[in-house]
């Protein structure tokens, strides 16, 4: 299993009080206390949908074992003994990934070790971005038996207005769904309206059979 932290949260949030305002055509300061808070709930919950950080923030990631990643697809039958397929990268769940602050281990006393940044690469080309090791190199194998490798990286859009236009006309026409409906219920197993959902599906970073349990299904 794997654990993803905030570490640093954003300090922004890709759309301001006055846009929001602004679309939902509110003129005064009276709803300013119930629209500020959908805000930072739209943001999260598109975060999740989508896979992506929207604004710069540190993450912490907690991997147990480097083998964790799923095998190629195998087509048929396998003969012979089981084998775990060790991989040279780990998944970086949430894109853009921006930078990699550090990559470490945990042996069996607890006791962690910072990898060079020489032994590994950063692929933020691909999505989601992963962390690769270089020709020639490992991850150690004598490792406590959970949460055993931690990734540390900033991700997410420098700036509100590098957000796609789309993600933020969705975060804006959900912040008005709430804020019309709410104190009303909702099917739970579909919070996304479908219109929403159209809005999000370009950018939405999906995952393979195996893949981290922290990257969007779509």
């Amino acid at each position: 299993m794997a654990g993803l932290q905030i570490t640093t949260a954003p300090t922004v949030e890709p759309l301001t009080l006055q846009e929001v305002k602004e679309y939902l055509r509110v003129e005064d300061s009276t709803d300013e206390r119930v629209i500020r808070p959908f805000v930072e709930t739209v943001r999260r919950l598109a975060e999740e949908h989508l896979g992506r950080a929207l604004m710069t923030q540190t993450l912490s990631l907690f991997v147990d074992a480097y083998d964790e990643l799923a095998d190629p697809l195998w087509e048929g039958m396998r003969t012979g003994a089981y084998l775990n397929y060790y991989k040279n990268y780990i998944n970086l769940p949430r894109t853009p990934v921006t930078s990699v602050t550090s990559v470490s281990t945990f042996d069996d006393s607890d006791t962690e070790t910072t990898m060079a940044s020489s032994r590994y690469y950063v692929d933020n080309v691909r999505e989601p971005a992963r962390v690769v090791l270089r020709q020639g190199e490992t991850f150690p194998t004598a490792l406590r038996v959970a949460n055993a490798i931690k990734v540390v990286y900033v991700a997410g859009y420098t700036s509100a207005y590098a957000v796609p236009e789309p993600i933020r006309m969705g975060m804006l026409q959900h912040i008005a769904y709430l804020y019309e409906h709410r104190g009303d219920m909702y099917d739970a197993k579909s919070p996304l309206p479908p219109a929403i959902k159209t809005l999000y599906s370009p950018y939405v970073v999906h995952r393979g059979l195996g893949s981290s349990a922290f990257l969007a299904t779509g």
